[in-house]
């Protein structure tokens, strides 16, 4: 079956020199050569791996984690690798689309360059890499009010936003600080991610801006698994009234957030039981298939989701469907998508 796959990595010439992150994080280095890679090796692997269209992104943590000089110019960066973007997709349109970069530290930047990319690029939404710390300050979360314009701006746009994982920023303490293996993809990714994502339920972005659409990987950073006994426990507490109270009420639950406003992929979670169990809360048509090439294989992603015991009905919608209705890709479906 062909897919359309939404977390896959690129990474734009020169941005290693700008983005300290990548030349001390071992999977960045490692992987260097295919993330420059924007067609050649890449259509072969969406081949083996029967991707009809991959959206690219730049790889974490790109204009959220500039350094200090570079942060000062984060809106002509943006502008720039996103131009580029544009460009190296152009003969590869029916393959290839793109999710933007944006320069969050400014909301007001960010919401113009997305309006840009979408509407003169033609993009199908951003990718945000987390929170944004770029120049080394301290980090900005978007359920701070300054954000809300951008956050309408997208839904105006009728877009979604991707939001992919972080680690937690170097000078914060956690309680596997002393333990560097968790502290990205194993496990401080997601932490820091589904984390941020119940700061924008609870904040109320989404009452007030209730047609947004958030994309979030690995089946849901923790939140499908973990929903019931958030929702279970801010009952029971009171919590509810709390947050009345302090100006911040919420008319759904977290689980009704969820149902409304995300949609999960399969990035990087090749495992069943995992999906079968996102599926059962949020619904097959809140599921889209990705990868997170060329951190995952495309190929061990394809075996994978084959043989997936699911109804066929929601394996396509998973596996390609989805992404056409909530990216607005044309159709007729591709040559050898089976319905």
């Amino acid at each position: 079956m062909k897919k359309i796959a939404l977390e896959e990595a690129v990474l734009i010439p020169g941005a290693e020199k700008i983005v300290p992150e990548h030349l001390t994080h071992l999977e960045f280095k490692d992987n260097m050569k295919v993330l420059l890679d924007i067609t050649d090796e890449r259509l072969r692997a969406m081949d083996e791996g029967e991707i009809e269209i991959s959206v690219l992104s730049t790889t974490c943590p790109g204009l959220q984690g500039l350094d200090g000089p570079s942060a000062a110019h984060a809106s002509d960066i943006a502008r720039q690798w996103n131009d580029y973007l544009a460009g190296a997709v152009a003969k590869h349109e029916d393959r290839l689309k793109v999710f933007a970069s944006l320069p969050m530290r400014n909301p007001q930047v960010a919401a113009q360059e997305l309006t840009r990319t979408v509407k003169e690029l033609g993009f199908v939404g951003a990718m945000i890499n987390g929170y944004d710390n770029s120049g080394g300050g301290e980090p900005s979360y978007y359920d701070a009010p300054e954000y809300v314009d951008f956050w309408k701006t997208a839904a105006a746009l009728d877009v979604p936003i991707y939001v992919h994982p972080r680690s937690v920023p170097d000078n914060r303490a956690t309680t596997y600080s002393d333990y560097p293996e968790l502290r990205g993809a194993s496990w401080g990714f997601h932490i820091e991610t589904g984390e941020h994502m119940l700061r924008l339920i609870m904040s109320g972005l989404f009452d007030q801006v209730p047609d947004l659409r958030i994309i979030i990987g690995h089946l849901g950073e923790f939140l499908p698994l973990w929903a019931w006994r958030i929702d279970h426990r801010i009952k029971r507490e009171g919590w509810d009234k709390w947050a009345a109270d302090h100006q911040r009420p919420r008319k759904l639950t977290v689980t009704e957030y969820l149902r409304r406003n995300f949609y999960v992929t399969t990035s990087g979670m090749f495992d069943t039981d995992s999906l079968k169990h996102t599926v059962s809360v949020m619904g097959a048509d809140r599921v889209m298939y990705a990868v997170d090439y060329p951190y995952e294989s495309t190929t061990e992603a394809n075996e994978w989701f084959e043989s997936v015991d699911l109804d066929p009905a929601a394996k396509r919608s998973i596996g390609y469907l989805n992404a056409v209705r909530v990216l607005k890709l044309p159709q007729p479906e591709p040559a050898g998508f089976v319905r």
